[in-house]
This record gives structure tokens, C-alpha cells and sequence, in this order.
């Protein structure tokens, strides 16, 4: 279980803090949706409610030759039906084999149910995010539980899992910190996370984002972007995957007495006349 667990981990961190870098998401204010609504959009997934007697069938997904749908049981607390989007997600961008996938209370036993709840839990509540929340900003159990949009349970467990990652042994002492925390006790949990703020910060640190994600994410701020900022954007074998990516970018060159300048420019805010008026003024002061 403990290889599982680091396991997914692993691939929901590369996905989860690489999206959180392009889009420039402030991790106080981080909730599951930035990372759900971007992947659902991207893959264009279709996202339903369906109702079950007994509530037996919590969440379902089918990939056929149609494409991907996810459904989700749309009487149950709106907590659980956040759970239950991450986790039917999870059995998508975790690549399982198969194409329907069900979440009932009779199959979280299997190993891909497991890697589903594991993977929506950590999308639900970040290591970044809880470290941000708990440790610097000093909020209260019950506020981060609200502002993730979780039950008091799965906070409760994910923070337990968490904090066995840096702490192995110490399971009496880590259910006490968080049981403090739950009752408006925080400082064992702040001492815990404060032996363990720079192990998280640099693990968030080391997803860097791509040269192609760089360039979206500053045209996503001004427009327009040159070489100058980003040198990548001086390989023109990058810009077929950046045009390819955000369909709404332009890319160009521009020579002038042996120096060049790359530039990619958002057409739906610059003309083409615009934007080359911008890089031949870049192009002058280098």
C-alpha cells in the first residue's frame, strides 16, 4: 500500500503542480475545480448527475469510441460529490485499463479503486495547499475544511497520510496533533508541519513548467511574449506544440543586422501588424 500510495502521489503532483504554475493558481485560494474544470475542458469530458436507489453506485465513468463521460451521485452531500469528480477523474488520468469504471460501496477493495481515492484526495487537498493554509496562513481546521469544499473526515485522514509520509513511527503522535488541530488546538500540528515546510516546498518547487507552458502562461498575463523571455521560444520546433496548444497564439520570427527575436502573440487581443510592431521595438533596444 505504501509504494501505491507514493506512487500516485507522484503522478498526481506532476499533473496538479505543473497546472498550478501555468496557471498561476495562488495557492490560498486553490480548490479542486481549477484542476477539474481545466482537465474536463481539455479532454472534453462530459460531467453528468445520476441517481441510484440506495445511493449504492457513488460515481461512474465510461471511455468508448463517443469519448469520456463521468457521472456522479447527485444526492449525496455536495463533499462526497467532490470526492467522487476527483476520483472518477483519477480513473482517466490515471490511465486504468478498461472503459467503465465504477465507484460503489462494495469495490473500494481493488487496486484501482484505492489509486482513484488516493489520487482525489491529493487533488482535493494539496500538500502545497494544506502547508500554505495550515502553516503560514494559519487557519483554523474548520476554514481550510470549507475552503477545499471537504468533510471533516477526509481532512482528517488526508492529513493523518500525510503526515506518515515525513513521520513513520509516530502514529500516536500524529492522530494526537491532528485531533488538537480538529479541536482549535494548532500548535503541535504547526511544529509537525514546521520541521517539514522546506521537504513540501521543494518538492512543489521541482515541477517546473515547460518552455511551451511558460509561453502560454505569460501570454495568458500581457499577449505577447518574445525570446527574451523565454529563449525556447527561439527553436521553431516548439512552435507547432505551442500553436497546437492554445489554438489562439500566433508565432513569428523577426531578423535585423544579425540579431533575431522569436515571438508568440494572442491574436484575439493583437493584430499580426500589432504584434510585429511590438517585436521590431524589442528587436531595436537589444
Amino acid at each position: 500500500m505504501e509504494n501505491l500510495y507514493v506512487d500516485v502521489q507522484q503522478r498526481a503532483k506532476q499533473l496538479l503542480y505543473r497546472l498550478m504554475k501555468s496557471l498561476d493558481i495562488p495557492l490560498l485560494k486553490y480548490t479542486f475545480r481549477f484542476f477539474f474544470d481545466y482537465y474536463v475542458g481539455e479532454n472534453e469530458i462530459l460531467v453528468l448527475p445520476h441517481h441510484f436507489s440506495g445511493r449504492k453506485i457513488e460515481g461512474l465513468t465510461v471511455i468508448d469510441e463517443l469519448g469520456v463521460s463521468i457521472s456522479y451521485e447527485q444526492e449525496n452531500p455536495i463533499t462526497r460529490q467532490h470526492f467522487t469528480l476527483c476520483h472518477e477523474l483519477g480513473h482517466f488520468l490515471l490511465k486504468h485499463e478498461g472503459g467503465y469504471f465504477t465507484e460503489s460501496v462494495d469495490n473500494q477493495d481493488s487496486q484501482i479503486e484505492r489509486e482513484a481515492n488516493i489520487f482525489s484526495a491529493f487533488i482535493l487537498m494539496p500538500d502545497i495547499v494544506l502547508l500554505s493554509k495550515i502553516y503560514y496562513a494559519c487557519h483554523t481546521f474548520e476554514e481550510v475544511q470549507v475552503s477545499l469544499g471537504v468533510s471533516k473526515e477526509a481532512l482528517a485522514y488526508r492529513l493523518i497520510d500525510l503526515l506518515r509520509e515525513y513521520y513513520l513511527g509516530f502514529e500516536v503522535e500524529i492522530r494526537r496533533a491532528v485531533d488538537e488541530y480538529i479541536n482549535g488546538q494548532n500548535a503541535t500540528i504547526h511544529h509537525c508541519f514546521h520541521k517539514i515546510k522546506n521537504q513540501i516546498a521543494d518538492d512543489f518547487n521541482q515541477y517546473q513548467l515547460s518552455p511551451v507552458d511558460m509561453v502560454i502562461q505569460k501570454l495568458s498575463k500581457s499577449g505577447f511574449v518574445t525570446s527574451e523571455e523565454v529563449s525556447e521560444l527561439l527553436n521553431q520546433d516548439l512552435w507547432l506544440e505551442i500553436t497546437e496548444k492554445a489554438k489562439y497564439v500566433k508565432v513569428w520570427l523577426l531578423y535585423n543586422k544579425g540579431k533575431s527575436i522569436a515571438y508568440a502573440w494572442d491574436k484575439n487581443k493583437l493584430s499580426d501588424e500589432q504584434a510585429k510592431k511590438k517585436a521590431e521595438f524589442k528587436l531595436l533596444v537589444m
